[in-house]
């Protein structure tokens, strides 16, 4: 299949990411689900967390024994509505997506699902998972923890981890609802795409290890540099972006059994290591699917009828622009920056894997 419009079909793409992923070991089953998730990150325009990691990331730590290609993942505890997993350092796709389903399965049973997660590895973004539950009229929470990169309010330095939380909530008509953010002011990730487009970041979104704001993404990785937490400064509430990354740290780490990502630091034991927290609410357990559906698209339409501001032609809810995204990648493919373009073709070199995209 060519390449579509000048861009990379998703299905070629997902296809090269599995064989990638076959040749460092991971099974044909567990290459696909990974390969799949990277895909829909990038059709959904997250472009931080998609195939752009696939070899400096996921292959990299592979390589370097950080991610076990051929887990055990395991129930170590569980009752009808909960259960802890073990991802034994799988790839963190793999447990999330088998700890997803376990949330939704219970949820089918008993209205609602909830999964912690501990010696898991990177799982990419939040959102993928959340979405899993609505083709089953069901809302989807998914949380992951990060790597330390907030600044915590009153100290210099990264000290809370970048924790992420998604919820996903179908509707009718309209497009669904999917929250997918981190606990501070911007994803770590977009400073990755400022560093690779050779662009600045806006004041307000990183500061060094000396607290001094940054303005070069080059800073941020140089200069022991930190993410700074939802809210920016005490005074516009940056306490409230790292209460909800220690929220987040909770449910994933302290609930499943693990040590908080902040505990683990220059530990080489845990190097790479993520912990996850999963839940799943079954609406008809709660109230008429049909009738929380019709609920859902007027409340998005009366967000949208509010006066708009100068300049603004539509007010959005969170999912809306990505699920608009994703329909126009599905038809014309997606595009990616050359350096993306020029790690894959890499992987394909090093691994004697034919470059189809």
């Amino acid at each position: 299949m060519p390449m579509k419009n000048g861009n990379i079909d998703d299905e070629k793409l997902a296809g090269f990411a599995s064989r990638v992923l076959q040749k460092m070991g991971i099974s044909k089953e567990d290459s696909l689900i990974t390969a799949q998730k990277l895909v829909q990150t990038d059709l959904r325009g997250i472009e931080s967390h998609g195939v752009a990691h696939l070899g400096p990331f996921y292959v990299r730590r592979i390589r370097a024994g950080l991610i076990n290609p051929k887990p055990n993942i395991k129930i170590i505890s569980q009752t009808p509505t909960t259960a802890v997993i073990d991802g034994d350092r799988g790839l963190g796709f793999v447990v999330g997506h088998k700890a997803m389903l376990e949330a939704m399965n219970k949820a089918a049973t008993t209205g609602v699902g909830f999964v912690s997660v501990r010696h898991s590895t990177h799982c990419g973004a939040g959102s993928v998972y959340s979405l899993m539950a609505l083709s089953r009229n069901m809302i989807g929470i998914s949380m992951t923890t990060g790597g330390v990169g907030i600044e915590v309010p009153g100290s210099r330095g990264g000290g809370a981890a970048l924790n992420v939380i998604s919820i996903a909530a179908p509707a009718d008509e309209e497009p669904p609802f999917v929250l997918d953010m981190a606990a501070s002011v911007v994803a770590a990730g977009k400073i990755e795409i400022a560093l690779r487009e050779g662009k600045a970041i806006p004041a307000g979104w990183a500061v060094d290890g000396k607290g001094n704001s940054i303005t070069d993404p080059r800073k941020y990785y140089t200069d022991k540099g930190a993410v700074l937490p939802l809210g920016g400064s005490t005074l516009l509430g940056s306490y409230k972006g790292f209460g909800l990354s220690v929220a987040i740290e909770i449910l994933c780490s302290l609930l499943s059994g693990a040590l908080s990502i902040p505990q683990i630091v220059g530990r080489p034991d845990y190097e790479g290591s993520a912990n996850h927290f999963f839940g799943a609410l079954r609406i008809e357990s709660f109230t008429p699917v049909a009738e929380f559906k019709k609920n859902m698209d007027e409340m998005v339409r009366t967000y949208r009828s509010l006066p708009k501001a100068p300049g603004v032609e539509r007010i959005t809810l969170a999912g809306e622009p990505e699920c608009n995204l994703e329909r126009e990648r599905l038809k014309n493919g997606i595009h990616f920056h050359p350096s993306v373009i020029a790690s894959l073709q890499k992987l394909s070199q090093e691994l004697n894997i034919e470059y189809d995209l």
